[in-house]
């Protein structure tokens, strides 16, 4: 893998964390491809125009929203057009007037570069603790 590519992939995943909290839905969309597909809380929207409807549905109910992405790992395949990743996440929420929220999971990337940039193809979230900051929650199977 090129360290151009590497550092790339990482600048997209930054790029999403970062419009996650700012709630940046423009800066956010740039970071799909115009085929992505996003599969969080049990859907799975096809299409960049869907992945977007359905991210503004989900970010409408929450007043609050930090995400940090760890450092995680990226592969990029030979011919450098597509690549993997697993990426741990950490994210604080707040759901309305209802108490904070702490996730805990691991997204399950592929790459594709498009129209001569990186984005995402699919993000496969993993949730491993969703639940109160304290851990006091039962982890996710």
């Amino acid at each position: 893998m090129s360290s151009s590519a590497a550092t790339q992939i990482r600048a997209i995943i930054s790029r999403y964390a970062q419009a996650v909290t700012a709630k940046d839905e423009a800066l956010w969309s740039s970071t799909w491809s115009k085929a992505g597909i996003w599969e969080l809380m049990g859907q799975a929207p096809e299409g960049r125009e869907a992945v977007v409807e359905y991210w503004k549905t989900m970010m409408s109910g929450i007043p609050f929203v930090y995400q940090l992405p760890g450092e995680g790992e990226i592969e990029v395949d030979a011919d450098g057009q597509r690549g993997t990743g697993r990426v741990p996440t950490v994210e604080f929420a707040k759901f309305g007037d209802g108490p904070g929220m702490l996730m805990l999971g691991t997204y399950h990337d592929v790459y594709v570069l498009e129209d001569g940039a990186w984005c995402f193809a699919e993000r496969r979230m993993k949730v491993q603790y969703m639940g109160p900051p304290d851990l006091s929650g039962a982890p996710t199977p």
